[in-house]
């Protein structure tokens, strides 16, 4: 009855990611952005003023996939194309940041408290949102998360090794993500040919997939040679390098980009009609709902920690 009491309290506690989830879902509204993908799909062709690509068929030879991700293709092309130049420059930023994300979920669900809950399984949730927008998952992630896992008895009560990632399932998780997720995501916005950033924004629609098989699989298969390199497979070292990375865009954004930031990341309140100016403001709210969430995920884990007494007072501002 305790145990049942505690979980209740903490889904009530949770409440406010379910309510980044839905407001999340009300401004993509992903009914429109269908309607606005439906000319693309049946003419096959991405056409706007000044430029055009056709859209490559039968990319992952998977039907339901090809289908499911062609209007995507469209949806993406004011911004890996570029003939919306603010949302190039969200989305860029947008991306790029998803990569210690991932790593994130992943380091998360290599910990032995982690068994038995949705925290063990973001591969899911991860490639979900791929079809829905992350920022509507990714809420409803953290939600189950916290209701589902330890309070902050359990964690005090906890043995150290149940607490830590396991990091020989991680042996390889930066490469990984570096490979299948960092690189494509930069094809996308830098290759310098329309039909080359086409092709890595199709393939990157995967990108969540593959770096939940291919950590488990590498690491599995290189384990003997990371035995003596603990460090590189810490998950300091792997969320500083992917954070460098994204401080880097970042840095880049505030050095070049000729918009202010409100421009660039907050979402118009008003309903968009027009093609592009729905398909800015949806990624600018899957933005937005996807690190606000994060954010607020950090904050009620260190609570967590802070209450099994791990943090001194200063935990919020760590």
């Amino acid at each position: 009855m305790a145990l049942l009491k505690a979980k209740v309290q903490r889904a009530i506690t949770s409440m406010p990611f379910i309510g980044i989830a839905i407001w999340c879902f009300r401004m993509m509204d992903i009914e429109k952005i269908m309607t606005n993908q439906q000319p693309f799909v049946d003419s096959g062709i991405i056409e706007w003023e000044g430029g055009r690509v056709r859209i490559l068929d039968h990319f992952h030879n998977v039907d339901f996939l090809d289908q499911a991700w062609r209007g995507t293709m469209g949806t993406f092309s004011p911004s890996t194309f570029g003939y919306d130049p603010v949302a190039w420059w969200q989305m860029f930023s947008f991306l790029t940041d998803l990569g210690p994300l991932y790593a994130l979920w992943i380091l998360e669900s290599c910990r032995a408290r982690s068994s038995y809950t949705p925290a063990y399984i973001p591969t899911i949730f991860s490639l979900l949102g791929q079809f829905t927008g992350l920022g509507s998952v990714a809420p409803i992630f953290y939600f189950l998360c916290f209701t589902s896992g330890p309070t902050a008895s359990d964690l005090a009560r906890m043995p150290v090794r149940n607490r830590t990632v396991r990091h020989e399932h991680v042996g390889v998780l930066l490469l990984v993500v570096l490979l299948f997720h960092t690189s494509q995501v930069f094809g996308m916005f830098l290759s310098p040919e329309l039909t080359t950033r086409h092709f890595w924004t199709w393939a990157w629609q995967l990108a969540p997939f593959w770096i939940g098989v291919g950590n488990v699989l590498l690491t599995a298969i290189s384990k003997p040679l990371l035995r003596k390199s603990i460090s590189l497979t810490s998950e300091n070292f792997i969320l500083l390098v992917l954070g460098l990375i994204s401080a880097g865009v970042w840095g880049y954004t505030l050095l070049y980009s000729p918009y202010p930031l409100p421009t660039l990341f907050l979402p118009a309140l008003e309903s968009q009609s027009e093609f592009v100016a729905h398909c800015r403001k949806a990624l600018q709210a899957d933005h937005l709902a996807v690190f606000a969430s994060s954010l607020l995920w950090l904050i009620y884990s260190f609570y967590d920690l802070y209450s099994a007494g791990m943090l001194g007072g200063e935990w919020l501002y760590r």
